[in-house]
């Protein structure tokens, strides 16, 4: 019996590899030399696809956005050789790992998922209380089921980046924590899903890749200033201390417009400067309004948009462009 051609599916690994073996220790990748009998945990998962690990970097290095613009890089390089991507890395940054590869890699023609373990690090002293819960509920740490998940839609053609965690597959855009939930760490904002997973996963009819020509990036900036607005607290920002940053990225904290000082203050730096609500947003003199996309969203975005274009106007007629459907609602 001719056995059907397998999807050849490249995996990058960046942290958020943990899984218990079967005696419950606990195995994960902080090394090229970790990733044999770290795959022969899951030899399901060679049955389902052939397999191409990538390591990228270990559980404790933190994600930069070099490590985004490296596994950009990667991704270029193998497009012609895979089927599709999977990328596991840490949960707590999952949300905007999926957006910075969705940034730079615009339209891109093959699927890329990102997934994780429900926790990262190799501090598991620290973790032990919470491996022994999700082991008693989940009978492990969810990697093992998220992936193998990831790997079966993975040459799906889907329209960019999305995360494959839990029973859910959330568009990066659309991706939000969800802190009520055990297994589904991720919701969407307005819960519309890619795909659900009952037995298998069922993706959603009518899902395709993106009809307009690829656009690559491979610089995305960590230089820019985030500010959480609090109206009658006022900014301690000096020109000089602003040199550090390419671009400021402000929240307001509700309904409320900025304070006309504060206006006046943007005014004068002649900077980039985003001011973000998600609902509703008065425009600002000197500054982009930035509404209907998640916070998220917003940060990538504004990183990805310096990187690209530092000069003012090119950089306020980016953040205003829908780029990789950002904006939910439109």
């Amino acid at each position: 019996l001719m056995s059907k051609n397998k999807k050849k599916i490249v995996l990058l690994l960046a942290g958020g590899t943990l899984l218990l073996d079967k005696h419950d220790r606990v195995v994960f990748v902080n090394g090229q030399k970790d990733i044999d009998n770290w795959l022969q945990q899951m030899p399901e998962l060679s049955i389902l696809v052939d397999i191409e690990p990538i390591f990228i970097c270990g559980e404790d290095e933190v994600i930069t956005p070099q490590i985004w613009e490296k596994m950009a890089e990667v991704i270029v390089k193998q497009q012609d050789q895979a089927d599709g991507f999977v990328v596991v890395s840490k949960v707590e940054n999952l949300i905007n790992t999926t957006l910075a590869l969705s940034f730079l890699l615009q339209n891109f023609k093959k699927t890329i998922i990102s997934t994780a373990s429900q926790i990262s690090g190799t501090d598991f002293i620290a973790k032990k209380d919470i491996i022994k819960q999700l082991k008693k509920k989940h009978g492990g740490l969810g990697l093992r089921s998220n992936l193998i998940n990831a790997l079966q839609i993975a040459d799906q053609p889907l329209p960019g980046p999305a995360i494959m965690f839990g029973t859910r597959l959330v568009p990066a855009c659309q991706a939000i924590n969800d802190y009520d939930n055990d297994i589904n760490l991720f919701a969407s904002i307005n819960n519309s899903y890619w795909g659900k997973v009952d037995f298998g996963v069922s993706i959603k009819s009518g899902l395709s890749y993106s009809s307009q020509k690829p656009n690559f990036y491979n610089k995305i900036s960590s230089n820019i200033l985030v500010i959480e607005d609090i109206s009658g607290v006022p900014w301690m920002m000096t020109k000089d201390y602003l040199k550090n940053y390419q671009a400021v990225l402000i929240k307001l904290s509700n309904k409320n417009n900025l304070e006309t000082d504060k206006q006046q203050q943007i005014n004068k730096w002649k900077m980039p400067v985003v001011i973000y609500n998600y609902e509703n947003n008065v425009p600002t003199e000197s500054a982009v309004s930035l509404t209907g996309c998640t916070w998220s969203t917003a940060i990538i975005k504004t990183m990805w948009a310096v990187a690209k274009q530092e000069n003012l106007t090119g950089f306020n007629k980016i953040m205003k462009q829908n780029i990789i459907g950002e904006f939910i609602n439109n």
